[in-house]
């Protein structure tokens, strides 16, 4: 009986929890996320839950640092064993830390050059602007392709392999490799140069 009043309990508080999150915490959530799934791989955008990231009955609190934004199957996956805990802290850790540095589209645009056919981009030197924010941070670079007698000048925009290395880590959910590809170190070696300070 006292098993069956916690399972009630536990199941009348949830909803309860939820709705504690106040508007302004869900609105920075869903802005971080981009409105979308926080699974790279996902990135779903037509219903969303707010995940805690540390279960309420753990202590984890209603708190944006907490929560992060994950479809209704991605949520699933999580609560079945499917998405290990490290996926869920990796993905939110890159989010910060991409959210911090650049805007969505920003952010779509290294999706995109990750997910292209080619290794490259043919765009005009309107559209090299439109890579302007990866291409400052190492993400993204870009080369002059042809010269049309000076009619008309193209580049080929790519994803980095520093670019490369942060998406590979987004998507495996690894935290080593988002540290290594964030600090542009190994973990260890960033851990050694730490120490010696």
């Amino acid at each position: 009986m006292v098993a069956r009043q916690r399972v009630a309990n536990r199941k009348s508080s949830q909803p309860y929890e939820r709705k504690n999150i106040s508007r302004k915490v869900r609105l920075e959530l869903l802005t971080e996320a981009g409105f979308r799934c926080a699974n790279p791989i996902c990135r779903d955008l037509l219903v969303l839950d707010l995940h805690h990231i540390y279960e309420v009955n753990e202590g984890g609190g209603n708190e944006a640092s907490n929560l992060i934004a994950l479809c209704p199957r991605c949520h699933s996956h999580y609560h079945r064993g499917i998405i290990p805990r490290s996926a869920i802290f990796a993905w939110k850790s890159i989010l910060v830390a991409i959210n911090r540095a650049f805007d969505l589209e920003s952010v779509d645009r290294l999706l995109f050059l990750d997910n292209l056919k080619k290794d490259y981009l043919i765009v005009d030197g309107n559209g090299v602007l439109h890579f302007d924010r990866l291409i400052a941070a190492g993400l993204a670079a870009f080369d002059q392709k042809s010269n049309n007698e000076n009619q008309l000048v193209t580049y080929a925009v790519n994803i980095s392999p520093k670019g490369k290395t942060l998406i590979s880590a987004w998507k495996s959910g690894n935290h080593a490799l988002i540290k290594e590809a964030i600090v542009g170190l190994n973990p260890t070696e960033h851990s050694k140069r730490v120490r010696k300070r």
